[in-house]
């Protein structure tokens, strides 16, 4: 009986071997979908490696509950949103995917206007009820915990999860209502 790849990853005898499948199988798909958000083919490079050197170094954590490319591409995701955060380019639009299971590989199409994206957002948080935005706000900008916003604003961790998770959903449907989904 073949051994499954999440089986081969787990033993250290096997690990390598396994893991340079994976890597020979998904590393040009990985790097086609970090080039949509960072456009620069040097930085994408040294982004697309820095996610296979964590894949590795965390490898043997993978359970196999899903697909080892969901796994990837959840490292994969929060490597370039990193980035996007580090320049700067995008106040706003990264927090979207912050700690969020949902995750789509993107389609061979193009992307839509960035900046009109990000004029979409927002104004869409701009409309939040005060208490929404405040928590919003703190969130994304003071990158705390929700256990340390509760603290600051003085409500309880579970309000601030309840705030960000509407928050989170009146944008997702303003940016498919804008990308025509809906």
């Amino acid at each position: 009986m073949k051994e499954t790849i999440w089986e081969r990853l787990q033993l250290e005898e096997t690990r390598l071997e396994a893991f340079e499948e994976l890597t020979r199988t998904h590393y040009a798909q990985v790097k086609r979908w970090v080039a949509y958000w960072i456009k620069d083919p040097e930085e994408v490079e040294d982004i697309v490696q820095e996610i296979f050197l964590k894949a590795w170094k965390y490898c043997h954590t993978f359970r196999g509950e899903a697909a080892f490319s969901s796994w990837l591409y959840t490292i994969a995701r929060r490597e370039a949103l990193r980035t996007l955060q580090r320049r700067k380019a995008s106040p706003l639009l990264p927090w979207l995917w912050k700690d969020s299971e949902e995750w789509e590989e993107p389609a061979g199409e193009p992307l839509p206007n960035y900046t009109r994206l990000l004029q979409e957002v927002e104004k869409t948080v701009s409309a939040l009820p005060p208490m929404q935005k405040t928590v919003f706000q703190t969130v994304w900008q003071s990158s705390l915990s929700y256990k340390e916003v509760a603290q600051k604003l003085g409500i309880k961790e579970n309000t601030v999860k309840a705030h960000i998770y509407q928050v989170r959903q009146r944008v997702w449907k303003a940016l498919r209502s804008w990308l025509g989904e809906e």
